[in-house]
């Protein structure tokens, strides 16, 4: 089952900061390729490669145009994940999502349904579009059925970051624990533990001090359990974060030690461990302790290599260097990465690190001897506290006014279900007897069903790769009887006639004979080549490119190991007529000057690759016109021995072929 994960950083390190139609934006080359075409195409292509979006974004406009609509919602729910960067645009993939949604009265999956509102809303919430992502999750648990229980734990998880992040305690509250619920029915203990941190977070914003240490200590407790160090530290270290804020000043050290001693972690995070060096090195300097201040420091400053973003952005970075220029009286350089600090405070929106920010930068105005301008930065301090604390004061009295509520009206509601359990407890055995037949008759049809679905299937696929295969011998087969006629019908009686004109010493006729036999011969063996059976694929192989080297202006180089029974017979054949319907192609359409084919041996099998120097071709523009190029034929031919094609070509560099047959 896949997941559809997202914003969890966050909740892993709570108080860290966390910082019309489809427009194409490529030229659209594809015009009146059908779905199959394009899905073999795409299946054929590397979802890295730039082609695969062009590809993804035309399946998704002939699925709308045909009235595919499941294949639809299905191909915009994946392009958010192709890693092609022709598709990278946040605004494509949006307009791609809400495209697909505007039918989906159509689409009869709701999962399918339920995931083109979740992915849009996580479109949004990474924009930081808070409203209209709460909304597309609403939309998406709307959306969702019960079988779909996992994907509206998500959506209620996510919606809850996306209230935290507006300050909506009750509600945020509301929604983390509706998943937490969902969750715990499904035993996703992990997910648990994200909805605990969740939380904590969302407690902590409201001054609920005691239910946050509650779930942080009980966090610990199970990471530590589990012997997930690096969890347990983040916890530790958001716990002291909690300890400061209420002046618990020996538990936040306290903390903040036992989360060092866990470092260095494994794997190495050098975020993670700065930032807990930068709060004991704070914490030293608001206790006057100069030596350790710099210690902790001096240990954080060695990690910045690794993280060097944190040195220009991060508050609490540029608030410990602030705090040791202070220790050292250096005021006017404290003074101005307190200035810094405030700044990138502001940016994170983070309430603890603006109040760190807004005390250093007073006591620093005052240290300089400006007076005015320390009170009024404190002045602005007081009225962002003040602020902070008056809808704190509202929203936790409604928070404990609401779990009042709930307690009294879950224990009439407990009452009342034990009195409809006893009467239920009457009905339950032969309900269960009743479910149970008609779960087994629903699994045997389904079963049924299933079981001859495969089968057709199977025998489909099966069919059409024997008819690929047969039409390929009969093909080979023809050429082998033409090839025979024109050798020993045509072919002698031109050298009959050849002797009679040799009787009658005309020269020049004989020179014309000479010329077709010789053209007749090229052509007998072209359809069938007796080098392939008489020297085996190496030699055949090698006196083709010889031909081709003497016959044209191309410079011909090759690498060509000995192949001589590591391929069957059939096998052998379609690789050679690939090297030369290959070799075909770059004579009729490359311009090429110089040639290079490689034979060589892999792991698993043989490889052919054919490459030259020619004009090349943007491969997205010859879609239309691929059978020209013969790309249809190669991919048939590579199907038929189960090999695989890769195409790589580039305007003005050339093209490269490559095909692989497992033995």
């Amino acid at each position: 089952m896949i997941r559809l994960i997202f914003s969890l950083g966050c909740m892993l390190a709570s108080n860290l900061d966390c910082s019309s139609s489809i427009s194409r934006t490529i030229q659209d080359p594809i015009q009146k390729n059908d779905l199959s075409e394009l899905t073999t195409l795409f299946e054929g292509t590397e979802p890295s490669d730039s082609i695969a979006g062009v590809y993804m974004l035309e399946m998704i406009n002939l699925s709308e145009q045909e009235a595919k609509y499941d294949l639809m919602a299905d191909l915009a729910i994946r392009l958010t994940n192709l890693p092609s960067p022709s598709v990278q645009a946040p605004d494509l993939k949006k307009k791609a999502l809400m495209r697909a949604i505007t039918h989906e009265n159509q689409i009869t999956k709701t999962q399918d349904r339920g995931n083109l509102h979740l992915k849009l809303a996580g479109a949004f919430f990474s924009l930081e579009q808070f409203d209209s992502a709460i909304y597309e999750y609403g939309e998406a648990i709307e959306k969702f059925s019960d079988k779909d229980s996992i994907y509206i734990a998500d959506s209620y998880f996510f919606r809850a970051q996306a209230r935290d992040y507006q300050g909506d305690l009750l509600l945020g509250m509301q929604d983390y624990q509706t998943a937490r619920d969902i969750y715990l029915a499904l035993d996703d203990r992990e997910y648990v533990h994200y909805v605990d941190g969740g939380m904590a977070i969302l407690f902590i914003k409201f001054a609920i001090y005691n239910e946050a240490e509650k779930i942080r200590n009980s966090l610990i407790s199970t990471y530590q359990e589990s012997g997930d160090s690096f969890s347990v530290a983040i916890q530790l270290y958001n716990q002291s974060e909690d300890f400061a804020k209420q002046g618990r000043l020996e538990d936040q050290l306290d903390y903040l030690v036992k989360a060092d001693s866990l470092t260095p972690f494994d794997p190495r995070d050098y975020y993670i461990e700065s930032m807990i060096k930068l709060s004991l090195s704070n914490y030293y300097g608001e206790q006057r302790d100069v030596e350790k201040q710099q210690k902790y420091f001096a240990q954080a400053q060695e990690m910045i290599y690794h993280v060097p973003e944190v040195a220009t952005t991060n508050p609490v970075y540029l608030n410990a260097k602030a705090q040791l220029e202070y220790s050292q009286g250096n005021f006017s350089a404290a003074n101005q990465l307190a200035q810094q600090s405030l700044r990138a405070a502001k940016v994170s929106k983070n309430m603890d690190h603006l109040i760190s920010s807004y005390r250093l930068l007073g006591d620093t105005y005052y240290d300089l001897g400006q007076s005015a301008k320390a009170y009024e930065v404190r002045q602005e301090l007081t009225r962002y506290t003040d602020s902070i604390f008056a809808a704190n004061q509202a929203t936790t009295f409604s928070y404990y006014q609401t779990l009042y509520e709930t307690e009294r009206k879950e224990k009439e509601i407990l009452t009342k279900t034990q009195e409809i359990e006893s009467i239920n407890q009457r009905n339950k055995a032969n309900l269960r007897f009743i479910a149970i037949i008609v779960f087994v008759l629903i699994v045997a049809v389904l079963l049924i069903f299933l079981g001859k679905n495969l089968k057709h299937e199977k025998k489909k696929k099966e069919m059409q790769s024997r008819f690929s295969q047969e039409l390929l011998k009969n093909e080979e087969a023809e050429r082998v009887r033409i090839s025979k006629d024109l050798h020993d019908g045509l072919g002698q009686s031109l050298l009959l006639i050849k002797n009679k004109v040799a009787l009658s010493k005309d020269n020049s006729t004989g020179e014309l004979l000479d010329t077709a036999i010789s053209e007749l011969r090229s052509i007998a063996r072209s359809l069938h080549p007796m080098q392939l059976e008489k020297l085996g694929l190496s030699k055949a192989a090698e006196h083709l490119l010889d031909q081709i080297d003497r016959e044209t202006d191309i410079f011909v180089s090759t690498e060509i190991e000995e192949l001589k029974g590591i391929l069957k017979k059939e096998q052998e054949l379609q690789l050679y007529r690939i090297l030369q319907e290959s070799i075909n192609n770059v004579l009729k359409h490359s311009e090429a000057s110089a040639l290079r084919v490689l034979f060589t041996r892999i792991e698993k099998g043989i490889e052919l690759k054919i490459e030259d120097n020619g004009k090349g071709f943007d491969f997205s523009e010859k879609l239309n016109d691929f059978q020209s190029l013969g790309l249809k034929t190669l991919k048939e031919r590579t199907a038929s021995i189960h090999g695989t094609m890769r195409v790589n070509s580039e305007k003005g560099v050339g093209t490269s072929l490559s095909f692989i047959v497992y033995v």
